[in-house]
Protein backbone atom coordinates (compact mmCIF):
# COMPACT_ATOMS: atom_id res chain seq x y z
CA UNK A 1 0.00 0.00 0.00
CA UNK A 2 0.96 3.65 -0.48
CA UNK A 3 2.43 6.28 2.06
CA UNK A 4 0.37 8.84 2.60
CA UNK A 5 0.83 12.18 4.81
CA UNK A 6 -1.95 13.87 6.15
CA UNK A 7 -2.18 17.81 5.97
CA UNK A 8 -3.93 20.16 6.96
CA UNK A 9 -5.93 19.82 3.25
CA UNK A 10 -6.04 15.93 3.92
CA UNK A 11 -4.08 12.70 3.33
CA UNK A 12 -1.42 13.73 0.54
CA UNK A 13 0.00 10.62 -1.22
CA UNK A 14 4.10 10.39 -0.71
CA UNK A 15 6.20 10.45 -4.39
CA UNK A 16 7.43 6.79 -4.61
CA UNK A 17 11.22 6.50 -5.50
CA UNK A 18 12.43 6.80 -8.55
CA UNK A 19 16.13 5.65 -10.37
CA UNK A 20 17.91 8.50 -8.57
CA UNK A 21 16.38 8.01 -4.75
CA UNK A 22 17.10 3.74 -5.66
CA UNK A 23 20.71 4.39 -6.54
CA UNK A 24 20.64 6.35 -3.12
CA UNK A 25 19.50 3.15 -1.49
CA UNK A 26 22.35 1.31 -2.44
CA UNK A 27 25.00 4.05 -1.66
CA UNK A 28 23.21 4.87 2.12
CA UNK A 29 22.22 1.84 3.59
CA UNK A 30 25.18 0.70 4.92
CA UNK A 31 25.53 4.21 6.41
CA UNK A 32 22.10 4.28 7.53
CA UNK A 33 22.18 1.17 9.53
CA UNK A 34 25.32 1.56 11.32
CA UNK A 35 24.32 5.13 12.38
CA UNK A 36 21.18 3.63 14.05
CA UNK A 37 20.72 0.22 13.69
CA UNK A 38 17.38 0.39 15.35
CA UNK A 39 16.24 1.03 11.69
CA UNK A 40 16.50 -2.81 11.75
CA UNK A 41 13.42 -2.84 14.36
CA UNK A 42 15.68 -4.12 17.41
CA UNK A 43 18.39 -3.04 19.75
CA UNK A 44 21.85 -3.92 18.02
CA UNK A 45 25.54 -3.02 18.98
CA UNK A 46 27.29 -2.56 15.76
CA UNK A 47 30.85 -4.17 16.11
CA UNK A 48 32.12 -3.72 12.81
CA UNK A 49 32.05 -2.67 9.12
CA UNK A 50 33.69 -4.59 6.08
CA UNK A 51 34.82 -7.04 8.38
CA UNK A 52 37.19 -9.87 6.77
CA UNK A 53 36.79 -13.24 7.63
CA UNK A 54 40.18 -14.83 8.19
CA UNK A 55 41.72 -16.92 6.25
CA UNK A 56 39.21 -16.93 3.30
CA UNK A 57 38.24 -13.78 0.49
CA UNK A 58 35.01 -13.13 2.24
CA UNK A 59 34.09 -9.75 3.61
CA UNK A 60 30.36 -9.50 5.74
CA UNK A 61 28.78 -6.11 5.16
CA UNK A 62 28.23 -5.06 8.95
CA UNK A 63 28.82 -7.33 12.48
CA UNK A 64 26.65 -6.59 15.35
CA UNK A 65 25.75 -8.07 18.94
CA UNK A 66 22.38 -8.33 20.05
CA UNK A 67 21.28 -7.84 23.71
CA UNK A 68 21.03 -11.68 23.96
CA UNK A 69 24.76 -12.37 23.17
CA UNK A 70 23.60 -13.76 20.13
CA UNK A 71 26.55 -12.04 16.95
CA UNK A 72 24.03 -10.62 13.92
CA UNK A 73 25.53 -10.58 10.48
CA UNK A 74 24.53 -8.27 8.56
CA UNK A 75 24.02 -8.57 5.05
CA UNK A 76 22.88 -5.42 2.69
CA UNK A 77 22.09 -6.56 -0.73
CA UNK A 78 21.55 -3.63 -3.35
CA UNK A 79 19.01 -3.59 -5.59
CA UNK A 80 17.06 -6.76 -5.45
CA UNK A 81 17.71 -9.88 -3.02
CA UNK A 82 18.20 -12.73 -4.83
CA UNK A 83 20.35 -16.01 -4.20
CA UNK A 84 22.96 -16.89 -3.28
CA UNK A 85 22.29 -14.60 -0.32
CA UNK A 86 20.93 -16.91 1.89
CA UNK A 87 23.45 -19.22 1.79
CA UNK A 88 26.01 -16.38 2.00
CA UNK A 89 24.92 -15.17 5.15
CA UNK A 90 24.77 -18.76 6.83
CA UNK A 91 28.51 -19.09 5.62
CA UNK A 92 29.67 -16.04 7.39
CA UNK A 93 27.28 -17.58 10.79
CA UNK A 94 29.28 -20.42 10.53
CA UNK A 95 32.69 -18.62 10.54
CA UNK A 96 31.34 -15.77 13.69
CA UNK A 97 30.47 -19.12 15.87
CA UNK A 98 34.17 -20.38 15.96
CA UNK A 99 35.50 -16.63 17.10
CA UNK A 100 36.81 -16.22 20.94
CA UNK A 101 35.73 -12.45 22.87
CA UNK A 102 38.67 -11.04 22.00
CA UNK A 103 38.63 -11.22 18.06
CA UNK A 104 35.28 -9.35 18.48
CA UNK A 105 37.38 -7.25 21.13
CA UNK A 106 39.67 -6.23 18.09
CA UNK A 107 37.03 -5.94 15.87
CA UNK A 108 35.33 -3.09 17.85
CA UNK A 109 38.23 -1.30 18.56
CA UNK A 110 39.22 -0.78 15.07
CA UNK A 111 36.20 0.24 14.41
CA UNK A 112 36.11 2.85 16.85
CA UNK A 113 39.97 3.90 15.93
CA UNK A 114 40.78 3.08 19.37
CA UNK A 115 43.58 0.66 18.27
CA UNK A 116 46.37 1.62 21.30
CA UNK A 117 44.13 3.56 23.02
CA UNK A 118 44.78 2.11 26.70
CA UNK A 119 41.23 3.82 27.86
CA UNK A 120 39.11 1.38 25.41
CA UNK A 121 37.12 -1.09 27.39
CA UNK A 122 35.11 -3.32 25.26
CA UNK A 123 33.51 -5.19 27.67
CA UNK A 124 32.23 -1.92 29.59
CA UNK A 125 30.67 -1.22 26.14
CA UNK A 126 28.94 -4.68 25.55
CA UNK A 127 27.62 -4.48 29.23
CA UNK A 128 26.14 -1.10 29.08
CA UNK A 129 24.71 -1.68 25.80
CA UNK A 130 22.84 -4.85 27.45
CA UNK A 131 22.22 -2.61 30.98
CA UNK A 132 20.33 0.04 28.22
CA UNK A 133 18.58 -2.61 26.68
CA UNK A 134 16.92 -3.52 29.86
CA UNK A 135 19.12 -6.91 30.47
CA UNK A 136 19.63 -7.60 34.36
CA UNK A 137 22.78 -10.33 34.06
CA UNK A 138 25.04 -9.14 30.87
CA UNK A 139 24.97 -12.66 28.99
CA UNK A 140 28.22 -14.32 26.88
CA UNK A 141 28.98 -12.87 23.87
CA UNK A 142 28.51 -15.49 20.69
CA UNK A 143 26.06 -17.70 22.04
CA UNK A 144 24.63 -18.38 18.76
CA UNK A 145 24.63 -16.60 15.50
CA UNK A 146 22.14 -14.93 13.67
CA UNK A 147 21.46 -13.44 10.54
CA UNK A 148 19.80 -10.65 9.34
CA UNK A 149 19.36 -9.85 5.39
CA UNK A 150 18.71 -6.37 3.72
CA UNK A 151 17.54 -4.84 0.41
CA UNK A 152 15.08 -3.47 -1.79
CA UNK A 153 13.17 -5.87 -2.31
CA UNK A 154 12.82 -9.59 -2.08
CA UNK A 155 12.62 -12.57 -4.89
CA UNK A 156 10.51 -15.32 -4.11
CA UNK A 157 13.56 -18.01 -4.27
CA UNK A 158 15.18 -16.46 -1.17
CA UNK A 159 11.95 -15.08 0.59
CA UNK A 160 11.06 -19.15 0.47
CA UNK A 161 14.24 -20.46 1.64
CA UNK A 162 14.86 -17.64 4.79
CA UNK A 163 11.16 -18.83 5.63
CA UNK A 164 12.00 -22.54 5.49
CA UNK A 165 15.03 -21.91 7.83
CA UNK A 166 13.21 -20.13 10.32
CA UNK A 167 11.05 -22.42 10.40
CA UNK A 168 13.12 -25.30 11.10
CA UNK A 169 14.82 -22.72 14.32
CA UNK A 170 17.44 -20.81 12.08
CA UNK A 171 17.40 -17.11 13.53
CA UNK A 172 17.02 -15.32 10.15
CA UNK A 173 15.70 -12.07 9.12
CA UNK A 174 14.66 -10.41 5.87
CA UNK A 175 14.16 -6.79 6.17
CA UNK A 176 12.84 -4.78 2.97
CA UNK A 177 13.18 -1.04 2.49
CA UNK A 178 10.53 1.29 0.73
CA UNK A 179 12.24 4.33 -0.25
CA UNK A 180 9.77 7.44 -0.31
CA UNK A 181 10.07 11.21 -1.21
CA UNK A 182 8.09 14.26 0.19
CA UNK A 183 9.70 17.21 -1.22
CA UNK A 184 13.35 17.90 -0.68
CA UNK A 185 13.05 14.95 2.27
CA UNK A 186 13.73 11.23 2.24
CA UNK A 187 12.05 8.65 4.37
CA UNK A 188 12.93 5.07 4.24
CA UNK A 189 9.78 2.69 5.23
CA UNK A 190 11.54 -1.26 6.79
CA UNK A 191 9.44 -3.95 6.43
CA UNK A 192 10.42 -7.27 7.79
CA UNK A 193 9.00 -9.54 5.51
CA UNK A 194 11.09 -13.73 7.66
CA UNK A 195 9.84 -14.13 9.96
CA UNK A 196 6.36 -12.86 8.65
CA UNK A 197 4.17 -10.78 10.60
CA UNK A 198 1.23 -12.36 13.07
CA UNK A 199 -1.82 -11.75 11.98
CA UNK A 200 -4.19 -10.86 15.01
CA UNK A 201 -6.99 -12.50 13.08
CA UNK A 202 -5.75 -15.66 12.59
CA UNK A 203 -7.14 -17.58 15.95
CA UNK A 204 -10.44 -16.28 14.87
CA UNK A 205 -12.83 -18.76 14.36
CA UNK A 206 -10.23 -21.71 15.94
CA UNK A 207 -7.89 -21.65 13.49
CA UNK A 208 -4.28 -21.56 14.31
CA UNK A 209 -0.87 -20.66 12.96
CA UNK A 210 2.46 -22.38 13.66
CA UNK A 211 4.62 -20.77 16.59
CA UNK A 212 8.45 -20.65 16.95
CA UNK A 213 10.32 -23.79 16.83
CA UNK A 214 10.43 -23.82 21.05
CA UNK A 215 6.39 -23.80 21.08
CA UNK A 216 6.10 -26.48 18.25
CA UNK A 217 8.62 -28.51 19.73
CA UNK A 218 11.03 -27.57 22.53
CA UNK A 219 12.50 -30.66 23.47
CA UNK A 220 14.26 -30.81 19.36
CA UNK A 221 14.97 -26.84 19.70
CA UNK A 222 16.53 -27.33 23.07
CA UNK A 223 18.69 -30.63 22.44
CA UNK A 224 18.98 -30.29 18.57
CA UNK A 225 19.76 -26.30 18.06
CA UNK A 226 21.03 -24.83 21.01
CA UNK A 227 22.92 -27.83 22.78
CA UNK A 228 26.29 -29.60 21.24
CA UNK A 229 26.29 -33.30 21.62
CA UNK A 230 28.11 -32.75 24.57
CA UNK A 231 25.67 -30.48 26.37
CA UNK A 232 22.80 -32.58 24.69
CA UNK A 233 24.27 -35.83 26.86
CA UNK A 234 25.11 -33.63 29.90
CA UNK A 235 21.44 -32.80 30.24
CA UNK A 236 19.94 -36.45 29.44
CA UNK A 237 22.28 -37.36 32.23
CA UNK A 238 20.99 -34.09 34.74
CA UNK A 239 17.57 -35.08 33.61
CA UNK A 240 17.92 -38.87 34.38
CA UNK A 241 19.30 -38.21 38.02
CA UNK A 242 16.18 -35.38 38.91
CA UNK A 243 13.67 -37.67 37.46
CA UNK A 244 14.82 -40.82 39.76
CA UNK A 245 15.19 -38.91 42.93
CA UNK A 246 12.74 -36.04 43.08
CA UNK A 247 9.28 -35.38 43.04
CA UNK A 248 9.06 -32.75 39.87
CA UNK A 249 6.97 -31.51 37.71
CA UNK A 250 9.58 -31.34 34.54
CA UNK A 251 10.98 -31.11 32.30
CA UNK A 252 9.23 -27.72 30.56
CA UNK A 253 10.40 -27.25 27.49
CA UNK A 254 8.26 -24.24 26.12
CA UNK A 255 11.07 -21.57 26.42
CA UNK A 256 13.26 -20.18 24.17
CA UNK A 257 16.74 -20.67 26.39
CA UNK A 258 16.03 -22.74 29.07
CA UNK A 259 13.84 -25.70 30.18
CA UNK A 260 12.44 -25.58 33.58
CA UNK A 261 11.50 -28.42 36.48
CA UNK A 262 8.72 -27.01 38.78
CA UNK A 263 7.69 -27.89 42.29
CA UNK A 264 4.20 -26.44 43.79
CA UNK A 265 3.90 -24.44 40.18
CA UNK A 266 7.28 -22.46 40.47
CA UNK A 267 10.33 -22.74 38.90
CA UNK A 268 12.67 -24.66 41.29
CA UNK A 269 15.16 -24.84 38.77
CA UNK A 270 16.09 -23.87 35.06
CA UNK A 271 18.91 -24.99 32.64
CA UNK A 272 20.08 -22.68 30.42
CA UNK A 273 21.20 -24.57 27.14
CA UNK A 274 24.24 -23.98 25.25
CA UNK A 275 26.84 -24.87 22.98
CA UNK A 276 29.62 -25.21 25.62
CA UNK A 277 28.05 -25.45 28.97
CA UNK A 278 24.77 -25.78 30.79
CA UNK A 279 23.88 -23.27 33.25
CA UNK A 280 21.59 -24.94 36.20
CA UNK A 281 19.63 -21.66 38.32
CA UNK A 282 18.36 -23.21 41.61
CA UNK A 283 15.86 -21.05 43.89
CA UNK A 284 16.26 -21.60 47.64
CA UNK A 285 15.89 -19.86 50.72
CA UNK A 286 17.42 -16.93 51.43
CA UNK A 287 21.40 -17.54 53.19
CA UNK A 288 21.03 -21.46 52.37
CA UNK A 289 23.95 -21.48 50.51
CA UNK A 290 27.38 -19.72 50.09
CA UNK A 291 29.50 -19.80 46.96
CA UNK A 292 32.37 -20.29 48.49
CA UNK A 293 30.67 -23.40 50.36
CA UNK A 294 29.52 -24.97 47.35
CA UNK A 295 32.52 -23.94 44.96
CA UNK A 296 34.94 -26.15 47.79
CA UNK A 297 32.22 -29.05 47.64
CA UNK A 298 31.56 -29.77 43.90
CA UNK A 299 35.65 -28.74 43.49
CA UNK A 300 34.55 -25.95 41.11
CA UNK A 301 35.66 -23.22 40.71
CA UNK A 302 33.62 -19.43 42.01
CA UNK A 303 32.01 -17.37 39.52
CA UNK A 304 33.46 -13.79 40.64
CA UNK A 305 30.78 -11.06 39.36
CA UNK A 306 33.45 -8.57 39.62
CA UNK A 307 35.30 -10.30 37.21
CA UNK A 308 35.74 -9.10 33.43
CA UNK A 309 33.73 -11.02 30.68
CA UNK A 310 36.98 -12.62 29.16
CA UNK A 311 37.64 -14.18 32.44
CA UNK A 312 34.23 -15.45 33.02
CA UNK A 313 34.55 -17.06 29.64
CA UNK A 314 37.69 -18.65 30.75
CA UNK A 315 36.15 -20.39 33.68
CA UNK A 316 35.88 -23.69 34.28
CA UNK A 317 32.42 -25.00 35.95
CA UNK A 318 31.86 -22.84 38.08
CA UNK A 319 29.39 -20.82 40.46
CA UNK A 320 27.75 -18.17 41.87
CA UNK A 321 24.88 -17.61 44.91
CA UNK A 322 22.92 -13.95 44.29
CA UNK A 323 20.20 -12.63 46.74
CA UNK A 324 16.95 -12.56 44.38
CA UNK A 325 14.92 -10.40 47.66
CA UNK A 326 14.43 -11.08 51.59
CA UNK A 327 12.78 -14.23 51.14
CA UNK A 328 15.04 -16.37 47.85
CA UNK A 329 18.43 -16.71 46.36
CA UNK A 330 19.81 -18.12 43.22
CA UNK A 331 21.95 -20.40 42.49
CA UNK A 332 23.99 -20.32 39.38
CA UNK A 333 25.86 -23.41 38.35
CA UNK A 334 27.56 -23.37 35.11
CA UNK A 335 28.69 -26.71 33.77
CA UNK A 336 30.88 -27.82 31.64
CA UNK A 337 32.56 -30.91 30.52
CA UNK A 338 35.04 -31.47 33.48
CA UNK A 339 32.44 -31.29 35.70
CA UNK A 340 31.53 -35.14 37.28
CA UNK A 341 27.46 -35.07 36.58
CA UNK A 342 27.67 -38.50 37.92
CA UNK A 343 29.18 -38.03 41.21
CA UNK A 344 27.73 -38.99 44.88
CA UNK A 345 28.79 -35.50 45.93
CA UNK A 346 26.64 -33.82 42.97
CA UNK A 347 23.20 -35.86 44.09
CA UNK A 348 23.87 -34.96 47.64
CA UNK A 349 24.09 -31.59 46.39
CA UNK A 350 21.31 -31.74 43.94
CA UNK A 351 19.09 -33.01 47.62
CA UNK A 352 20.17 -30.40 49.46
CA UNK A 353 19.19 -27.48 47.22
CA UNK A 354 15.61 -29.31 46.68
CA UNK A 355 15.31 -29.42 50.56
CA UNK A 356 15.96 -25.66 50.62
CA UNK A 357 13.30 -24.87 47.86
CA UNK A 358 10.48 -22.43 49.48
CA UNK A 359 7.85 -24.83 49.27
CA UNK A 360 5.14 -23.00 50.97
CA UNK A 361 6.41 -19.22 51.27
CA UNK A 362 4.22 -16.44 50.12
CA UNK A 363 7.03 -14.18 49.22
CA UNK A 364 8.75 -16.71 46.93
Amino acid sequence: MSLWKVTDKGPKKITETNPKQEKMLEEKLEDWIATDPTILGEPLLILGRQVIIPDTKDRLDLLAADPQGNTVIIELKRGKLKDPVDMQALRYASYISKWRFEDFENILRNYNKKVGDPDFNFISIYEEFCEDAGIDEVPDLNKDQRTIIVGGSVKEKLGSVALWLFERGIDIKVIEIQIHKDGDDILIEPNIVVPPPINKFADVGGGKTPGPPWIIDGKSWHLNKRCSEKTKEMFVTIDEIIQQNFEINGPIWKQKHYIAYRVNNYNWLIIITAQNYLRLDFLVKANSFKSDDIASRLKIAKFDIEETLSEKFGLPSSVLVKNRNENTDRIFLRVKDDFNIHSDTFLSFLKDVYKAFPKGDANI
